[in-house]
């Protein structure tokens, strides 16, 4: 469809055809082209939406009738918004715009990523309308990581095929954000205004720390690691219906812990990260090399290290000792170490790291 929208107005859009037949018809041909020339031209958004709820509300009350009575039908309809009559072409086109921007002042509710995935969040339409600038999107189609500096001073460092709408200036009481994909959040304390992340069906609440965020339209799972601080998990359904209480069906979430949400049976459960890191600025952490060190002294030193429980039977690493350097393994690789060369075993449950007898071990 080799064709220029590039100048195209409120009104161009919501004229054309392949446009009406895009947004009318759920298997409509040309939904890949218009879906891409969004993600492709992010400065058209604004007019895209507002067309594109013009054409929904006249198509709900006159289904069936032909492109040239539905164009009137549209002129009509702009006519009747503002009550102001067109005396001439300069006028009509004056006019097509003021309705333009009425009429996206009233679709403020609806985003462009929650529109591709056919999802309606009520909790999402209400903040969007009770935002007096509107919101911002930006959408990382590049292959580097896209900082993004929200009007708190906190900073989001956006992945690649994601999506983030924040307001430009937060409310006073409360600082919400939407994501679609993956991102990084280095968030400014502030106890009076909790920062809330939408992100499918969950929602992220901090006061002030540093996580990530895996939210894919298209994946199973939502994941919500905690680099500092303590962060707090709900599913979204049971932070809006019962929002003061949430924290009782929510998770807590401390340094090198993560939250997974299965979207599937809608369940929320956590972990170790993939990845822990040490804890300590660089000028204080520890030096991980032992000389005839006992074993419960090495796990202890982890433990802090890492900010992991580590749990065993003291029976079983009763005077042994070890002799070992560890500087610039993981965490995982240490524990490997450790556990190896003392015919030990180690598994994750739930943020717990459970020592066990090798030998003892039960088969999987």
């Amino acid at each position: 469809m080799p064709r220029d929208f590039s100048s195209f107005d409120i009104e161009d859009f919501a004229f054309d055809e392949t446009f009406q037949n895009w947004v009318l018809d759920e298997v409509s041909s040309y939904r890949n082209f218009w879906e891409q020339y969004m993600d492709d031209n992010p400065h058209q958004t604004e007019k895209i939406l507002a067309a594109r709820t013009l054409v929904q509300e006249l198509n709900t009350v006159n289904h069936g009738i032909s492109h040239d009575a539905f164009a009137r039908e549209i002129w009509e309809n702009v006519q009747r918004r503002i009550q102001t009559p067109a005396r001439d072409l300069w006028s009509q086109w004056s006019v097509w715009r003021v309705a333009a921007s009425i009429s996206f002042l009233i679709m403020l509710g609806t985003s462009l990523w929650w529109l591709r995935s056919g999802r309606t969040d009520a909790n999402q339409q209400a903040f969007y309308g009770s935002t007096k600038n509107g919101l911002v999107e930006e959408v990382n189609n590049s292959d580097r990581t896209l900082q993004i500096r929200l009007s708190d001073g906190s900073v989001v460092s956006l992945g690649k095929k994601s999506r983030l709408a924040y307001p430009s200036q937060f409310e006073k009481n409360q600082r919400v954000v939407y994501l679609s994909g993956e991102a990084f959040f280095d968030i400014q304390k502030n106890p009076d205004r909790p920062f809330l992340v939408y992100a499918n069906e969950t929602v992220t609440k901090v006061l002030g720390t540093s996580f990530r965020i895996k939210a894919f339209k298209n994946s199973p799972k939502v994941i919500v690691a905690v680099r500092s601080g303590l962060v707090s998990v709900f599913a979204k359904k049971d932070f809006e219906d019962n929002p003061q209480n949430a924290k009782r069906t929510g998770l807590v979430l401390t340094p090198n812990q993560q939250g997974v949400f299965s979207r599937d049976d809608l369940r929320l459960s956590k972990t170790l990260v993939e990845q822990p890191v040490l804890l300590s600025p660089a000028s204080q952490e520890p030096l991980f090399e032992f000389n005839n060190a006992p074993v419960s002294e090495i796990f202890t030193v982890l433990e802090k290290a890492y900010g992991v429980e580590i749990v065993y039977d003291g029976d079983l690493l009763a005077g042994r000792e070890l002799t070992v350097s560890m500087e610039d393994e993981s965490l995982y690789e240490k524990l490997d170490i450790v556990c190896k060369t003392l015919g030990l075993a180690y598994e994750i449950v739930d943020t717990q790291v459970i020592i066990e007898s090798k030998a003892q071990r039960s088969p999987k």
